[in-house]
């Protein structure tokens, strides 16, 4: 038994289905209608876009930024309560 291709199938710019064949399709899969392409792709999923050769998520994971301090210094430094700790045990 061979490896199988996982396949993102396409219709109007839009995946509609993933499916895995023995070999690379090109052009329409058996038993899809004219229009319908077949495209070796990993990592995708129904409703990704497809243009120009590129799989776009139309839903990508939100993007969190976290601004941290550089440093052990600057953390200290950008609290006072900190600040006044380490002046305590240092003796200061």
């Amino acid at each position: 038994m061979s490896d199988l291709i996982k396949h993102a199938i396409i219709k109007d710019g839009v995946v509609i289905n993933v499916i895995e064949y023995e070999q690379t399709i090109q052009g329409t899969p058996p038993g899809f209608e004219n229009g319908v392409i077949a495209i070796p792709a990993d990592n995708v999923s129904p409703g990704w876009n497809y243009a120009n050769g590129t799989f776009t998520d139309p839903n990508p994971p939100e993007q969190i930024q976290v601004d941290l301090p550089k440093s052990l210094t600057d953390m200290i430094l950008a609290d006072p309560e900190e600040l006044a700790k380490l002046k305590t045990a240092l003796g200061l």
